[in-house]
């Protein structure tokens, strides 16, 4: 407990005296291991990922359509271009395709339309890069 403690106030001290820099979105977004990712996709379709940067604007869906667990992988906005962050998209899995709530816009599985985000796979771990967003 103490050396928790002891960590906590070293960090506090480091982000106040401006050596550290505190983020709390990552540009490059480390989303997990495709052995494990691949199956939830297969099962319960597109997982959604909330953006925790404090602009909470990079909500995005991980798709994947891929013949194998490393090829395929798809970073998709979770709304449409322009859309408020309320209008989330949602996945229909009996139609395999995305829904826009706010204006019944349907896109399909591989988010044609909607704007992406790059990825890449490196020993099994799959990231998204979210510093160059790829328009519709």
């Amino acid at each position: 407990m103490v050396i928790a403690l002891a960590v906590v106030g070293g960090v506090i001290l480091l982000a106040a005296s401006g050596a550290v820099e505190v983020r709390l979105g990552d540009d490059v977004f480390l989303a997990g291991r495709v052995e494990r990712l691949a199956p939830a996709v297969e099962f319960d379709g597109p997982i959604i990922i909330p953006d925790a940067s404090p602009e909470r604007s990079r909500d995005i869906y991980l798709q994947h359509l891929g013949p194998g667990v490393e090829q395929g992988w798809l970073a998709l906005g979770a709304q449409a271009p322009g859309a408020e962050r309320e209008c989330l998209i949602r996945w229909q899995s009996e139609a395999h395709e995305f829904v826009d709530p706010c204006t019944g816009r349907r896109y399909p599985a591989d988010g044609e339309g909607l704007t992406r985000y790059p990825t890449r796979v490196t020993a099994g771990v799959l990231s998204v890069d979210l510093r160059h967003p790829i328009p519709p």
